[in-house]
């Protein structure tokens, strides 16, 4: 019987564990995941905040194709893909929500996701642990179809986790302008000191602003009210547009601490985040959230927009979305093989099972500062010191080089300092 590695959640504690290998199905693949990493929606699962059933998580990262089952034409045996989490048309397929995920050293996709197309060829770029961001970069991306930037406009990104420095530092690199004045100013929210402090340092070649939510919420001065001031930045006068990028808990939040500290200036708010079924803003009485966020499943062109009027003449754009299509993931992949070293600074903590097992832990135990450390994405290379082979036929056969017994790493060391 062949059998893989597999990291499993039980009451918020991750262990790795053997599993039985599955052998795919009529229109079903099995995929060996390279590297995958944690996102945030990943920790909240294994705190517990979201009922998400699948026992083994993980949808980021680029896998091999191990073996088809038959009637499966769109792939073969070697190839390399990522896999979309998100079914446009098919709910109960969710990568790492409902079906499980990527962290373990097999995978079995669903026939009705195959169909669908969700397994989108990469080519051989970008590496392993750089392929983790092709979803969150194509999300980031889609944003901008949403929010349409324009010259002279100030963007806030409120919540500084990876998406949220992942969006700043793009945001910058596609609407930053020659200079200041006829760019996007980009502000990025913080709730973590550490983080903030690693985010100054990552970004100082991007021209990135920096604030406190405490700030944002008392309306002291931002940095680019100061930079308005000094006449180098126009940014207290722009029109605003807001990306939430917390976790779900606090979406509603976020955008009203954005509402009352920027009032009618705000032309447009994303949410990229979660965002919880009856989530309602009292200051935008009507817009359902978590319907503009479905509304977009699957990243449609052009973007479902719910436009909120307060009825003297001032709108506020509300989208945001689950998901995006293929073509953006593919496009996101390209973008990440031609400039990998511009995206791996996000990647922090790039380690093997058990030792990214134990960091998982102590992440969701205490919060993104471990060892002094912090951790703005780990991913866990799952190849590294994997043991699976694969034969002419295509169907894998493992080796059993942890003697089937169950290595368990729990929470340890020290970790402190959540972030939002």
């Amino acid at each position: 019987m062949a059998t893989h590695r597999a990291i499993v959640r039980e009451a918020g504690v991750s262990r790795i564990v053997r599993r039985e290998t599955p052998v795919p199905g009529p229109g079903e693949v099995l995929l060996a995941p390279e590297a995958v990493s944690l996102c945030g929606t990943d920790i909240q699962m294994l705190r517990g905040l979201r009922g998400d059933p699948s026992p083994v998580l993980g949808h980021e990262g680029a896998c091999r194709v191990v073996a088809v089952g038959s009637g499966v034409t769109r792939v073969r045996p070697g190839d390399r893909v990522t896999v979309n989490p998100t079914h446009p048309g098919d709910p109960s397929f969710l990568l790492g929500h409902n079906v499980d995920g990527l962290f373990q050293e097999r995978v079995l996709i669903a026939a009705s996701a195959v169909s669908a197309g969700l397994l989108v060829p990469i080519g051989d770029e970008p590496g392993p642990a750089e392929a983790t961001l092709v979803e969150p970069l194509a999300v980031v991306d889609y944003a901008w179809e949403c929010l349409a930037p324009r010259a002279g406009e100030h963007l806030v990104v409120i919540g500084a986790g990876l998406v949220g420095n992942l969006a700043a530092a793009r945001a910058r690199d596609l609407f930053g302008g020659t200079g200041t004045e006829d760019g996007l100013a980009v502000t990025l929210v913080h709730t973590n000191p550490a983080g903030r402090a690693w985010s100054e340092k990552a970004w100082a070649d991007r021209g990135v602003h920096h604030t406190d939510l405490a700030d944002l919420a008392t309306g002291a001065a931002l940095p680019a009210d100061a930079d308005a001031a000094a006449g180098t930045d126009p940014g207290a006068d722009r029109p605003v547009l807001v990306l939430v990028a917390t976790h779900r808990d606090r979406t509603v939040e976020a955008l009203e601490l954005a509402h009352r500290r920027f009032g009618t200036a705000v032309r447009a708010f994303h949410v990229i985040g979660g965002v919880a079924p009856d989530a309602r803003s009292a200051f935008h009485p009507g817009v359902d959230l978590a319907g503009v966020r479905a509304a977009n499943t699957g990243g449609p062109r052009p973007p479902h927009r719910v436009v909120w009027s307060d009825g003297r003449g001032t709108t506020t754009a509300f989208t945001g979305n689950r998901g995006v299509t293929g073509e953006a993931l593919a496009a996101a992949a390209a973008e990440l093989g031609r400039q990998p070293e511009r995206y791996g600074r996000l990647l922090t903590h790039r380690l093997g099972p058990e030792a990214g097992v134990d960091v998982m832990n102590r992440l969701v135990a205490g919060g993104r500062v471990v060892d002094g450390e912090v951790v703005v994405r780990l991913v866990i290379e799952l190849t590294a010191d994997g043991t699976a082979e694969e034969t002419a036929g295509g169907t894998a056969t493992e080796s059993t080089a942890t003697g089937g017994t169950a290595i368990e790493s729990t929470a340890a060391g020290t970790a402190e300092g959540a972030e939002a």
